[in-house]
């Protein structure tokens, strides 16, 4: 099991892009909680939570992860992913990204700190030193998902997004497919249905927003583009505003 794509899945939240321009860009906190299947098997429960952090123009984006049944063997403890930003101008800037994959001592871990100032981003990703340019516009798993949130919800697409992995730099282009009507455990929604992904990449992600619910992804699937074959499944199981 990708345990990375799992967490990935699992920190989406985002707002439909045919909303009406706000006057400036904006989030809103919200707490959402997901089933995860691997294929057709259930392999545990999400939450992700927007909030704002402690400090001004400040937020936190967090997605835990927890295995049931035979994922546990897998996924052992309490996956976390944490993304602190900042929002300066309308933009936002990723300043600490934090990945922990519950197991002690683990070498998948990643600790990364952003230096807009000296323009590098530094830290460690499984194991191994991580000291590299940064350059406009750049984000982190967890930021990239906030980053989505925001240009939607002030009318814009969310295009091609550069996000840090690992000791690189790689560009996942965001694509409005269609509207659809969802069967979910919170009722029938109307979503829009984007795929996220990145050139080339053998994988993609395509993922439901309902505007009901404050227009988060109320469903995500990981698949393979050259047949279709589902991989991962995040269905919504509950959903509340933050604070």
């Amino acid at each position: 099991m990708r345990i990375v794509a799992i967490v990935a899945l699992a920190a989406i939240a985002a707002v439909n892009a045919h909303s009406a321009l706000a006057d400036e860009p904006r989030l809103v906190p919200f707490i959402a909680d997901y089933d995860v299947k691997y294929g057709n098997l259930s392999a545990g429960s999400s939450r992700t939570e927007l909030r704002r952090a402690s400090l001004p123009d400040q937020w936190q984006f967090e997605s835990r992860t927890t295995a049931s049944g035979l994922a546990r063997l897998i996924m052992g403890g309490t996956i976390v992913q944490r993304s602190i930003f900042q929002l300066e101008a309308g933009d936002l800037r990723p300043l600490s990204y934090r990945y922990d994959d519950g197991e002690k001592g683990s070498e998948s871990d990643v600790s990364l700190d952003f230096d807009w100032a000296a323009g590098r981003v530094k830290g460690i990703s499984k194991a191994a030193a991580v000291d590299i340019e940064v350059e406009a516009g750049l984000q982190d798993a967890a930021s990239m998902q906030a980053l989505v949130l925001l240009r939607l919800n002030s009318g814009a697409e969310p295009g091609l997004i550069a996000m840090i992995e690992k000791d690189e730099i790689k560009y996942y282009r965001h694509t409005l497919l269609r509207h659809e009507r969802l069967k979910t455990a919170l009722g029938v929604l109307d979503t829009f249905v984007y795929r996220s992904a990145r050139d080339g990449s053998s994988r993609e992600m395509l993922l439901w927003y309902a505007p009901a619910l404050g227009n988060v992804t109320v469903q995500a699937i990981q698949q393979r583009r050259r047949d279709g074959k589902k991989l991962l499944n995040l269905s919504i199981k509950s959903y509340r505003p933050g604070s």
